[in-house]
């Protein structure tokens, strides 16, 4: 929990779903909840929390929505990696997919009175059964192996951003809301070798093996909209590095446990 956001109320997603949530006395609400069936299955109606909440919400004409969306409803980035909001959305993946049409459905049901956040590579202590992001597979596998392992070019840059960060941010967004799609990250990319390096730095051993060098997924988010719009303050490349050595350290003082 951020301290700017310590008086907040917050709700799991079966508590905010139900009859009884309260939402009556809201003024803004902040969506953090997935069904993970919609990161790998065709969109269903019926599994989207975001919609879901929305309907329950489109006659409050004073209530705001923010959905945390993703940058993978662009679609693959194009020569510099760059994405930003003007870019056509052409998603290949399942969750791309079915986040661009959450995205498509809220915004008929609630028009200016929405935010949508669509975020970068979102990082931080994932040491966590069942996570499949980058950044849990790292961390597992250097926790189990004394290894991180890629299957693709070390040099392999994307956007990064620590969930600190971000929490912070919504603080910000929630005091000066705009309607709106809007990228949130880092607004540049790190190589995905470094950010191996980093960890293994932090944890005080391992070795990083690289079984392909395939140029793949490479991207960076252009977030010129969303400082002009909510006045954010971008991390700087070294707060990078220190957030992944922070992180190898702890997984480091997890297992003395």
């Amino acid at each position: 929990m951020h301290p700017a956001s310590a008086d907040w109320r917050y709700l799991g997603h079966g508590e905010a779903l139900a009859a009884e949530a309260g939402l009556d006395e809201v003024d803004m609400v902040i969506n953090c909840a997935l069904d993970p069936r919609l990161k790998k299955q065709s969109y269903e109606p019926g599994l989207d929390v975001d919609l879901r909440l929305a309907q329950r919400l489109a006659a409050r004409t004073e209530v705001r929505y923010v959905m945390l969306g993703t940058r993978m409803s662009y679609g693959p980035a194009g020569p510099g990696g760059r994405l930003v909001e003007t870019d056509a959305a052409r998603p290949l993946h399942p969750y791309g997919c079915a986040r661009l049409e959450t995205e498509r459905r809220l915004g008929e049901l609630l028009g200016e009175r929405l935010t949508v956040l669509r975020l970068s590579n979102i990082f931080g202590y994932e040491d966590v059964p069942g996570r499949s992001s980058f950044f849990a597979i790292a961390l597992r596998s250097l926790r189990e192996h004394g290894r991180i392992v890629l299957d693709m070019s070390p040099f392999v840059e994307r956007d990064f951003l620590s969930v600190d960060t971000l929490a912070g941010w919504l603080a910000r967004i929630a005091e000066r809301p705009a309607g709106g799609v809007y990228n949130l990250g880092a607004g540049f990319g790190t190589p995905t070798g470094r950010i191996a390096q980093w960890l293994i730095e932090g944890f005080g051993a391992g070795e990083l093996r690289v079984t392909d060098l395939r140029e793949y997924d490479a991207f960076w988010l252009d977030v010129g909209k969303a400082v002009a719009a909510f006045g954010i303050d971008l991390p700087e490349p070294e707060a990078v590095r220190e957030q992944c050595r922070a992180l190898g350290r702890r997984l480091r003082q997890e297992l003395k446990r």
